[in-house]
């Protein structure tokens, strides 16, 4: 300090108040550079984040009502592929099927003559449901009885089929159908 006095004494009133002012800028400076910006850059920062985050929560709801749609979809999809028979336990599908089989054929006038279910084989992962069904009625109700079948039954596959006149009539005659239902689960479901 000692050093300085000499020094600051040779200074003018001027140079002295320069000195003040420049000492003043550069502690202004360094409060700015060191305190201010930083506190900027967090408050950017900030920000930035907040429509961020805006814009996933809005991208979050777009994304849930889609998720809702291809549940809905996903669901559709599995009633389609085994009806409502995909929850069934093992022990009720027979009943549940053969229910279904008498409510469609009541529905479109074919009297169902019997049904005989029986396990088929197993086919790479899916084990095969056989139904061994006997039927009586028009050509006309036979055919929307096998169009209801899919519909209530899900994926069925006939793997035999059998037509023939149950009576001997010149219009329309009442047909006899013998035809063999397979229904196909994942094994062990």
């Amino acid at each position: 300090m000692k050093a300085l006095a000499p020094l600051l004494n040779d200074l003018d009133a001027r140079q002295l108040r320069l000195m003040g002012i420049g000492g003043w800028v550069l502690l202004a400076a360094a409060l700015f550079a060191y305190i201010v910006v930083p506190q900027v850059k967090t408050y950017r920062t900030a920000v930035d984040n907040r429509q961020v985050l805006r814009k996933a929560a809005q991208a979050g709801e777009a994304v849930s009502a889609q998720l809702a749609t291809l549940n809905l979809e996903i669901e559709a999809l599995q009633r389609r592929l085994h009806g409502d028979t995909a929850n069934l336990p093992e022990r009720q599908l027979e009943s549940f099927v053969i229910g279904r089989l008498q409510n469609i054929s009541w529905t479109n006038k074919v009297e169902l003559v019997a049904v005989e279910p029986r396990l088929g084989e197993t086919v790479q992962m899916f084990r095969e449901n056989l139904f061994e069904i006997e039927l009586t009625g028009s050509y006309r109700g036979l055919f929307k009885w096998l169009a209801d079948v899919s519909d209530e039954l899900g994926f069925v596959v006939i793997k035999e089929y059998e037509m023939r006149p149950a009576e001997d009539a010149a219009t329309d005659p009442r047909l006899h159908v013998a035809l063999t239902l397979a229904s196909y689960r994942v094994a062990g479901s």
